[in-house]
């Protein structure tokens, strides 16, 4: 699974190493649902909630057309901090959908906010790309989520993933996949 705050790479990463190991991906949900119902660029607590669901029922449906992998491209925990950035706060039942998601995902990625800023018309500038970043890092460490921060340029990116995907096996330390 792929974090980061918006324009790190998540999606290219995803949908890259989807086809490389002729797998599916799981596109940002809320991107699409924001696209759609957003009003001043806003979204209501409800929808974030909406989006966090709708999100999780795509993910578990293309479970089931996976090819050993599903990569995953943001999640609840994202969807939660975006709450707390707009509104302040967040509805029980996003944060019951983020707490779920803690433990969801057998490998979580942060992708670094060392690429340059992708400035489209949906999103909300570079500073609220380094807030975002700061706040989805802290809240992974506050959850103690393990997590592997992916940096560089996009090449460098995917060697990092493909290098512990490789070395990965389920129920063993996330530790000795260094040593």
């Amino acid at each position: 699974m792929f974090l980061g705050a918006p324009s790190t790479g998540k999606t290219t990463i995803a949908s890259r190493l989807a086809k490389e190991y002729k797998t599916v991906w799981m596109p940002e949900y809320g991107r699409q649902y924001w696209e759609q119902h957003q009003i001043h660029r806003r979204l209501s607590l409800s929808q974030l909630v909406e989006i966090a669901q709708g999100h999780l029922e795509r993910e578990e449906n293309l479970l089931l057309q996976a090819n050993q992998y599903l990569f995953t491209d943001t999640n609840a925990l994202t969807t939660y901090q975006f709450s707390l950035y707009y509104h302040k706060t967040v509805a029980p039942d996003l944060v019951e959908l983020a707490h779920q998601a803690v433990s969801r995902y057998d490998l979580v990625f942060l992708c670094d906010a060392d690429i340059a800023y992708d400035d489209t018309w949906d999103r909300s500038g570079e500073i609220n790309r380094s807030i975002f970043q700061k706040q989805i890092k802290n809240d992974l460490i506050l959850r103690k989520t393990p997590f592997f921060i992916v940096s560089g340029d996009l090449n460098a990116r995917i060697n990092f993933v493909r290098k512990i995907l490789n070395r990965y096996q389920k129920y063993h330390n996330l530790l000795d996949l260094f040593s």
